[in-house]
């Protein structure tokens, strides 16, 4: 297709794996021949993160989704960069961009990437301002649907791609190893995640000392920061896990390194995940999953028999299918394999870019038309 002009927005000030899709995805359609801008909150990390991975930003503030600046400003924006297409992903964004593109005849596209509830209440029409929806996980797109949100037929099921080019078989989890003491024949489970309530940490610690309790002597990681993880550290003290059984690692970029030296990934999420990126890439990393039954996870870990799902909320259930798991090597390695080939045929960045501008250009061909 012809090189567009595509503007994402970006309302929310976090850093997660929402925000990571949004760079990943514009950074990869900028190396396709696209021009692209993401527009976010002033001082947010998105901002920084844009700017160290060279892709254009503008910062604009977004008070409210009914904020008069805002609009004025995004409306003179759009004009300005000649858009062809926007792209919302959070709430105030989607309203603003959304009114603001239905203004000036531009597509817009928007993506759900989380699977909190959104009120049916008759006035709430922004997932009809859009063109067309994507969701992370089929959950999301059904919940849209039943609750009259938007038409079946303007929604569609996207997860986030994996660049095999970093998550590939060829990694090696050695140096993780090394750099905390873990001798061989030690195994090693990780959650990795942004420290938030949200994310079962204190249920991941809690299935640590049960296991640990069990004899077994495995490590346990929490890969990740946020404002919750001095909460985190002080529980795991409480529970007798700092002598060594569970380490905190901070944020880290070695993503792949650190999941090529695990031996099971654990998501205990008990609130909203669409469909993770931490699972698929620990898919496609050949590491099989234990994982809690909220938003896409299932979704993720079933259909490529990569894994085994809990109910949330549960330490005792997640002790005893990490256990089950780390008892059994030839297991762990089939469900390697099977997520492994599951993300090559299915979730690879190439097939997510491919059908992103597949949409982007069937969208304006119909707006066109």
């Amino acid at each position: 297709m012809k090189p567009l002009n595509i503007i994402h927005t970006e309302a929310s000030p976090g850093w997660g794996g929402q925000e990571k899709r949004i760079l990943l995805e514009t950074g990869s359609l900028q190396e396709r021949g696209h021009r692209v801008l993401v527009v976010g909150q002033p001082g947010s990390p998105i901002g920084d993160e844009a700017g160290r991975a060279g892709i254009p930003y503008r910062s604009l503030r977004m008070r409210t989704g009914w904020d008069p600046l805002a609009f004025a400003r995004l409306i003179s924006l759009i004009r300005e960069f000649r858009a062809d297409v926007i792209h919302t992903h959070s709430s105030k964004d989607s309203w603003l961009a959304g009114v603001a593109g239905r203004l000036l005849g531009v597509p817009v596209i928007r993506t759900r990437h989380v699977s909190i509830p959104v009120s049916a209440h008759w006035l709430n029409f922004a997932y009809r301002l859009p063109s067309r929806v994507m969701t992370t996980a089929d959950l999301i797109r059904r919940a849209l649907v039943e609750n009259g949100l938007c038409d079946a037929a303007s929604v569609c099921v996207l997860p986030t791609g994996v660049d095999l080019a970093r998550f590939g078989e060829d990694v090696s989890g050695e140096a993780f190893r090394e750099e905390f003491g873990l001798a061989e024949g030690v195994p090693a489970v990780g959650l990795v995640a942004n420290l938030r309530q949200s994310k079962g940490v204190e249920h991941f610690l809690a299935a640590a000392r049960i296991v640990k309790e069990g004899g077994a002597p495995a490590r346990f990681f929490v890969v990740g920061d946020g404002h919750w993880r001095d909460i985190f550290i002080e529980e795991a003290e409480k529970l007798g896990l700092g002598d060594g059984t569970v380490t905190f690692t901070g944020y880290r970029e070695d993503i792949p390194g650190i999941m090529a030296g695990l031996d099971i990934l654990v998501i205990a999420s008990t609130r909203t995940e669409g469909m993770p990126q931490v699972a698929i890439q620990a898919m496609a990393m050949a590491l099989p999953i234990v994982g809690t039954d909220i938003g896409g996870v299932s979704e993720s870990i079933l259909p490529a028999g990569s894994g085994v799902v809990v109910p949330p909320g549960d330490p005792r259930a997640l002790a005893e299918a990490v256990s089950d798991l780390l008892g059994d090597a030839g297991r762990r390695a089939r469900m390697g394999a099977s997520g492994r080939a599951f993300v090559h045929e299915n979730h690879t960045l190439e097939k997510m870019l491919d059908e992103t501008e597949r949409i982007y250009n069937e969208v304006l061909t119909a707006c066109a038309s």
